[in-house]
């Protein structure tokens, strides 16, 4: 499977150029060395655009604020250009799941259009999810990491921007810098009184479970960590009864205990998949989770790691397709949702496998959140990508 040159840039700006190159032999480095220089050149300019953005990316407050809509939009169309405008280049062949150069394309013009169109808390979900998933990809691809080459953003910068301890942990996080966006989490949590608002509060816990079950994967840790809380009584009945939750759950054991993604066998994930989901036509239904957040990321994250462990399986297009539909799932509690890219993920990847169909129709559904407009129609250029998309499945409307 060959990478776009889409990662290959967003890969510098977490890793160190060299890391790439430490599988291959002297000579071929510096023929190497020759050919990603034009891929500096535009690593620069993309990371430049993103460190820019860095206050509006941390503060949704500034993000929404009326008076910074002309740089934040000038932005957003120079890194939709420049992406627009890269083209594939086979330097990189890795393992799991590879998104084309299309998918993000896509997503940076639906943040743009969301944003020219005062949709802005949703241009900046849609932004930070398309940031997230170019960084977020790096960490699979091969070569030493150095922590201090990882970072997007130095923390100098980040400690003269005028934002709060929360914000900041926001930053660090969207850039998988997760034991500094940790620290500044607990700063917040602990500085919190039960009367602030609810929203931040849950938002800081909420990215401290992601951490541990899909980061960490311990949920002793994670249960050790919330029980903290729970005794320095720090939070309101309601953020009270929803860690307590957890802490429930989290006294159990994970959905597989022990899990090696790299030695299972498919026949094992495949009986896995039948115990813990069932398919209902109004979502999955976990038999033995019912439908906990944490069992929701803890199979989410059993789902991927198999995935990307073994990118041939059979059970490719489901395993995508539940991947994003458990990313909807949380998504409006948690961080991210990279679910747009599962689905397409799926469609172009597995166009012959009849679950094609149900991620185009899950995919089709949040085309219609995002882009229907009073007059419930589609823009043009949206319009075709569904028409290409319908081509590529060999989908037939009931309706027709």
């Amino acid at each position: 499977m060959k990478i776009s040159l889409l990662l290959f840039i967003c890969a510098f700006m977490a890793f160190n150029a060299e890391s790439f190159a430490a599988s291959k032999t002297h000579s071929k480095k510096s023929k190497k060395t020759t050919k990603t220089s034009p891929v500096r050149k535009e690593m620069n300019s993309i990371s430049g655009h993103i460190r820019d953005l860095g206050l509006y990316i941390a503060s949704e407050q500034e993000f929404v604020r009326e008076s910074n809509k002309p740089i934040i939009q000038k932005h957003l169309e120079e890194l939709t250009k420049i992406f627009k405008n890269v083209k594939v280049h086979p330097v990189i062949a890795t393992q799991g799941l590879s998104l084309n150069r299309s998918v993000m394309v896509d997503q940076l013009e639906q943040s743009l259009a969301l944003f020219k169109n005062d949709k802005k808390t949703l241009a900046r979900a849609k932004f930070n999810a398309a940031l997230n998933l170019c960084v977020s990809c790096h960490t699979q691809t091969p070569g030493a990491v150095k922590k201090e080459d990882f970072k997007v953003f130095a923390d100098k910068d980040i400690s003269k921007l005028q934002i709060n301890d929360f914000e900041r942990a926001e930053l660090y996080y969207i850039t998988r810098d997760f034991e500094a966006s940790m620290k500044l989490y607990d700063q917040f949590l602990m500085a919190s009184k039960k009367t602030d608002d609810d929203e931040f509060i849950l938002k800081a816990l909420e990215r401290e479970l992601i951490y541990f079950i899909k980061i960490k994967k311990s949920f002793p840790e994670a249960k050790a960590h919330f029980e903290t809380f729970l005794k320095d009584s720090k939070f309101n009945d309601n953020v009270t009864k929803e860690v307590s939750e957890w802490v429930k759950t989290l006294s159990g054991k994970s959905l597989w205990e022990s899990f090696d993604p790299i030695s299972v066998k498919e026949e094992d994930m495949e009986k896995f998949m039948k115990t813990f989901i069932a398919d209902d036509e109004e979502g999955p239904i976990f038999s033995v989770t019912d439908s906990s957040e944490v069992f929701d990321l803890n199979l989410s994250s059993v789902l991927l790691d198999y995935y990307n462990a073994h990118p041939d399986t059979k059970l490719g297009a489901k395993i995508l397709y539940w991947l994003a539909t458990l990313d909807k799932r949380v998504n409006d509690d948690l961080f991210f949702s990279l679910g747009d890219y599962y689905l397409l993920g799926c469609m172009e990847k597995y166009p012959k496998d009849p679950i094609a169909k149900e991620c185009y129709e899950s995919y089709l559904d949040d085309m219609e959140i995002n882009y229907l407009n009073k007059d419930k129609d589609f823009p043009p250029e949206m319009k075709t990508k569904i028409k290409k998309l319908q081509t590529l499945i060999d989908y037939k409307d009931e309706d027709e």
